[in-house]
């Protein structure tokens, strides 16, 4: 069975317009989600940022902040994501939540930012009460005269 030119062109046409259409869809769908999640990564920190501004006395309390970072879901962000979002916190004239001295206590992962907000998240503990905060770190044998 012989192919002619015409017919070749034809099935090749086909087969690049197949080709074209799943790469089109999948680069599509990969566009969306980024959509998506610059989307998210933005209403975080609206609502972060309409929050500190509604309550500025609140903004020298480290676990405030913390609790409002908890609150605003930035415990599934990425290191990277959630230091984008710290930053546009800061470029609105508000402190860093990254800024923590208290909350330091812990030598394991919760030492980080985002360990914390994840280690919070999974116990259901609320970052904003200090004193929850202080007594679960005393529970687990910590001192705070070290």
């Amino acid at each position: 069975m012989e192919i002619d030119v015409a017919s070749a062109a034809v099935i090749a046409a086909i087969v690049g317009a197949g080709v074209g259409f799943i790469g089109g869809f999948f680069t599509r769908w990969r566009l969306d989600k980024l959509a998506e999640r610059r989307a998210l990564l933005k209403d975080m920190g609206d609502r972060y940022i309409a929050n500190a501004q509604a309550n500025p006395n609140l903004q020298t309390d480290e676990f405030w902040r913390l609790g409002m970072l908890q609150k605003v879901g930035a415990a599934e962000l990425s290191d990277a994501k959630l230091s984008r979002l710290c930053r546009r916190i800061v470029n609105h004239g508000l402190q860093d939540p990254r800024h923590r001295e208290v909350s330091t206590v812990f030598k394991d992962d919760r030492r980080s930012l985002r360990g914390l907000l994840r280690w919070a998240s999974q116990e259901s503990l609320d970052l904003s009460d200090e004193s929850a905060v202080l007594e679960v770190f005393l529970e687990q044998g910590g001192s705070m005269f070290k």
